[in-house]
């Protein structure tokens, strides 16, 4: 909530074997030009762009991200959110106040390992639309993955250069699509 990026990812399955997605990410206002500064990333003009959005204070306002889900649930049939556990308790207890299916999605090896070989899949086969979203595109740049003696695979927070939490929910909501088609 105040060094990361917050990340949503909407994804939607096609007749054509394709998978369109909705990204969109909320960043402290706060501290954003002194990220922007640190991290050599144009987050200010990302923001007049309407890619990311900066909150008011030095922590994420996650009223925003629950406006912003009330306003994509008035264009899409939002069928569940995954999110991860640590961390986002208050919001997703929310969500469901608001009538949100919400379902935790575990970072380790057997939640994140299916949906990340998926979707270098889909990039491989160039199945993937994001519009050519820069942000995204960014997170992508600097994801690296982590493999365990079994062959799993998962993003690793650790050892990617930069941020990264774009590709993570879209791997949450590729996982959450391929199971429910």
């Amino acid at each position: 909530s105040t060094t990361d990026l917050t990340a949503l990812v909407l994804i939607f399955p096609m007749d054509d074997g394709t998978y369109q997605v909705i990204p969109h990410f909320w960043i402290p206002k706060d501290t954003m030009l002194e990220k922007e500064k640190r991290d050599r990333v144009p987050y200010g003009v990302w923001v007049k762009k309407g890619l990311v959005t900066a909150t008011d204070g030095y922590v994420i306002d996650y009223k925003f991200i629950q406006e912003r889900l009330r306003r994509y649930r008035d264009d899409f049939d939002i069928q569940e959110i995954a999110f991860d556990r640590w961390g986002a308790t208050k919001l997703a207890q929310d969500l469901i106040e608001d009538g949100f299916t919400m379902v935790e999605f575990g970072q380790g090896f057997a939640s994140m390992s299916s949906p990340t070989k998926e979707l270098m899949n889909l990039v491989l086969s160039q199945k993937l639309i994001h519009g050519g979203n820069p942000v995204l595109r960014w997170n992508a740049d600097n994801l690296v993955v982590k493999q365990d003696p079994a062959g799993n695979i998962k993003p690793d927070k650790s050892k990617s250069t930069n941020k990264i939490d774009g590709m993570v929910a879209l791997v949450m909501a590729l996982d959450r699509a391929i199971r429910h088609e």
